[in-house]
Parts: C-alpha cells; structure tokens; sequence
C-alpha cells in the first residue's frame, strides 16, 4: 500500500512537472512582440475623406484608370485611402465630385498624396491613343493637421486640358483644397451610419463641403435656428449620445449622452422661446423618448411611449398658421389657443403600429399627457402640415397613408381622428407633404422612387373613387431612406442608403438633376430653414 502510494505521488508530482513544461510551449506562441504589435492595425479616431473633383470645362477627351491613392505622413509612413480602381474620364466627370476614399489615420501631419495611375488615353476625332505615364509616379504636395476625433475632407481637383505634355505624356495636374466654412443657410447635413460621420453639402453648388466625425452609428438628425447660435444635432445608435455640431466651423463643440433611454434613432427641435429650445429624442431600445434642455443640455424627463419609436416630430412654431387656406376659423383659434402654452411631439412607433402625440407645457417643460393612436401596419416616417392640420404617417407593410386631425387630438376627439389615404403603394418608408403646391411625397423604398400624390381633404372624399392619389413617380437610387423639401420650395433632397448618395429632384420638372456622392450606408438628412 505504501508503494502504491508512493507511486502515486510520483505520478502527480510528474504529472505537474510536464505541465509545468508545457505552459511555456502553450503560453508564449500567442504572445506577441513589441515590434509586432507595432505593425498591427490601430483604430483611430481621425479621419480623412477624399473627393475627386471633375474639371468645369474640358476640351480634351481623356482618360485614366485611378488604381490607388496613398497619403504619406512627415515621417515618410504611407498608408493608402482607396485601393478600388476608378476609370475616370474627363467628358464624364465635368462639374461631378467623386467619393475616392475614406481611412480613420493616427493623429499628425501629412504632407503628401501619392497617385497610382495605371494607364491613360486621349481620343481625338473618334481614335484613342495611348499615353505614356511619368515614370516617378504623381505626387501632391499637402499640408494638413488630422487631430484626434476630428474628419478632414481633402478635394482633389483635376485640371484635364493641362495634363497631356507633347501630345503623348499623360502629366496630370492636380490641386488639393481642405474643407472650407460655407454659409450655414446653404448647407444640408447626412448621417452616414456606417461611416460614423457627417457629409455637409453646399446646396448652391451641390458638392461637399466638409465631413465631420460624429458618435457610433449616426441616424436622426436635426437642426436648430434659436439665438444666435445656429446647431446641428445628430444621435448616434450605437454610442447612445447626441452629437452637437457648430455649422459656422462645421466641428463638433459637445456630446450628449442619453441616460434615460437606449438606441437612440430620431431627433427633433422645437423652440419654447426666442432663446430656448427643448430638444426630443426618439429611443428605439427602450420605448421611451428622452426629453434634452438645449441650453443645459440636461436630460429632463424620459417620456414612455409606445413600443419601437423610429421616428418623431415636433408642432412648428404657431406662426405657421397664419394664412392656412385649408383650416376653419374654428380650428386656427383652437390651434393658436392650445400652442399658447403647450405644443405636440409626434412619435411613430414601428412595433406597435401606433403614434403617440406628447402634450408638452412649453412653460414647465414637462410632459402633462400621451395620447396612443392606432395606424396601419408597420409606421416609420411621418411629416407635419400645420397648413392642412395634419400629420402624415407612411406605413412600410401597408399600402394606405394615415392621416392624423390635429385640431380634433386639441379638441381631446381621439375616436374618428385618424384617417387614411388608399393605394399609395406599399415599402413606403418617407413622407414630406407639400402644402404650398398641394401635394404629398412619399418615398418608395423598392423599388426606389418618390411617388407623389394629392393630399384629399374632407370635401373631396367624394372623388376619391374616382381620382386615383397617386399622381406620378420619379427614380431615385437604391434602398432610399430619407427625404426633405428644401426650404424655397423647388428642391427635393433623397437620401439613398443603398448606392451612398443624394438624389437631387427638381420639382418643376419632376426629374433628377444631380447626384452627390456621400458616405457609407447614409440615413438621415436634415436642412436649415430660411
């Protein structure tokens, strides 16, 4: 028994021993050296996003193949912005702005672009030539500062008629500007969920302006006129946070985070003063909507409503009314009345195929009542007509639009309220009515179009039968999400989150005149007012 028992011992003693031996041989291969770690791949918090600008005027037929574009810091460490070819053609590309490229970098100085050029040709009078390349490739001189949580937009502008040397040497003259402050007024903000950035649009000129990094995920976003500080708001999913941005600079000067709610999808504004502003926070996570003092930026209440909040309005200012052609005396003074002390927060709820109107005491700040309405199935954009004294509500797995009375919710008339507009399509996934020409549009996600249709009032429900709603479509891009009416009236802005891009419609002439490339898997959109 001893000896067993001393064999035993051995047997355990050797046992922890070999494994002894072996935790070296199991630990230390996945152990990794400083100069490996060195060169693994870091995520950063600055970012770049490059634009190919197209010449205005090219009297030469060229073209190139752009296979990569790399930037190179001061200490000569390059690191490449877009590697997916480009054929670009100078005929093709006049007045355009291309997306090249997008890359988070570390943070410091840069001061060189470095261009891939694979091949080039000129045709003349229908015969194409080849060109010859420089031998010692393209380099652009640039000096840019990329500073932690910050996006800088570099534009690369091609002068096409200067890059042909001696007929046969393909020289391509490029300059590079930064992003510049433009007119607050002129700009047009899009969240770029997958690229967590801002793309800013100057609307006169319909290219980018700047791109501004935001939190994880940016979806809703919406802008503020109060005092003499003009903002944007942007919430970000997935960092549960209102990013606030500064249009003068087109930086970000605070972040917000929400504490009382969870996935944060949709935002609104509404002034309660000259100077002051509560800011409405949709909360697709937690059924809630947050309630945000704009001058403390303080989370004052969380507002329960009903299940999936995906989008969310507020009354616009009472001034609005002035001039209805739509509304009775009855209803305006009911209206100018109620918006004395209090206003309405419109949210659609998506999983429970409802909308909540929020009373809210303008003076208190705090919300007195919720009233829950039944919609069709599966709400998710909405658009208020204070003209008509209406709320507009899209239904994706439905082909009727719901239509809210909101002088009959003031009245506390919640039975009969909600009405409906039929065969208007389904995948509907926007809406933004149009009361000075008398329309509603609303955006068809497939496939992708903008379908416009009369909004009926009471006195036509008898022609209904007979004038079908829809009145036309007009082609847009892939998967579109987003749509806005710019504040002249003549211009509608889609956004398309299935081809990265802004679909620009002339109202006029029911066409698309422009498409502007934004980042990845853009959502929202949002304008400054007049």
């Amino acid at each position: 028994m001893k000896v067993d028992g001393m064999v035993n011992k051995k047997h355990i003693s050797g046992f922890w021993f070999l494994v002894l031996l072996l935790v070296p041989v199991i630990i230390f291969p996945g152990c990794v050296t400083t100069e490996e770690l060195a060169s693994q791949p870091e995520t950063y918090r600055c970012q770049v996003s490059l634009f190919f600008s197209g010449p205005a005027i090219a009297e030469r037929d060229i073209s190139f193949e752009l296979a990569a574009v790399n930037i190179v810091a001061e200490d000569g460490t390059s690191r490449e912005i877009m590697n997916t070819p480009l054929n670009i053609n100078s005929n093709d590309v006049k007045n355009r702005q291309i997306f090249v490229g997008q890359k988070s970098l570390p943070e410091g100085k840069y001061g060189k672009l470095r261009l891939v050029i694979k091949e080039a040709s000129i045709s003349k009078k229908g015969k194409s030539s080849h060109l010859a390349l420089p031998p010692e490739g393209v380099e652009i001189g640039i000096d840019v500062s990329l500073r932690r949580n910050q996006s800088t937009t570099l534009f690369l502008n091609w002068n096409a008629d200067a890059s042909v040397q001696e007929e046969y040497l393909f020289n391509p003259v490029f300059t590079v500007k930064s992003q510049v402050p433009e007119l607050s007024s002129l700009l047009i903000y899009v969240t770029n969920e997958d690229s967590d950035n801002v793309s800013v649009i100057n609307r006169e000129s319909g290219e980018i302006a700047a791109t501004v990094l935001v939190g994880n995920k940016p979806r809703g976003i919406a802008t503020s006129m109060k005092g003499e500080h003009l903002k944007v708001y942007v919430v970000n999913s997935a960092s549960n946070s209102i990013s606030v941005i500064d249009p003068t600079t087109n930086k970000i000067e605070n972040e917000i985070p929400i504490r009382f709610g969870r996935q944060p999808e949709a935002i609104a504004v509404a002034g309660i003063s000259s100077e002051r502003e509560l800011i409405f926070v949709a909360n697709y996570g937690s059924n809630t909507v947050s309630m945000v003092d704009g001058a403390t930026y303080q989370e004052l209440e969380k507002i329960d409503v009903g299940r999936g909040p995906i989008a969310i309005a507020t009354d616009p200012p009472a001034e609005n009314l002035a001039g209805s052609r739509f509304l009775s005396f009855d209803d305006i003074n009911v209206l100018r009345s109620y918006r004395e002390r209090f206003f309405n927060v419109y949210v659609v709820n998506q999983n429970s195929n409802s909308v909540s109107i929020v009373r809210i005491d303008a003076v208190a700040k705090k919300s007195m009542e919720v009233i829950n309405l039944n919609v069709e199935w599966r709400p998710v954009a909405l658009s208020v007509d204070y003209q008509r004294g209406k709320v507009y509500i899209a239904n994706y797995d439905s082909d009727k639009l719901s239509v809210i009375d909101i002088p009959k919710t003031v009245k506390g008339i919640t039975s009969d309220a909600v009405s409906t507009i039929n065969n208007v399509g389904f995948s509907i996934i926007g809406v933004i009515a149009d009361p000075a020409f008398d329309r509603v549009y609303l955006l068809k996600e497939i496939p992708g179009e903008v379908v416009i249709i009369r909004p009926f009032t009471e006195s036509l429900d008898t022609l209904r039968t007979v004038m079908p709603p829809v009145m036309g479509t007009i082609t847009v891009g892939s998967a579109p999400r987003s749509i806005v009416l710019d504040p002249e009236g003549r211009k509608l802005y889609v956004v398309n989150r299935g081809s990265d891009n802004i679909s620009v419609i002339d109202k006029t002439t029911k066409n698309q005149e422009q498409s502007i490339p934004v980042g990845k898997r853009p959502y929202g959109i949002t304008i400054f007012d007049k």
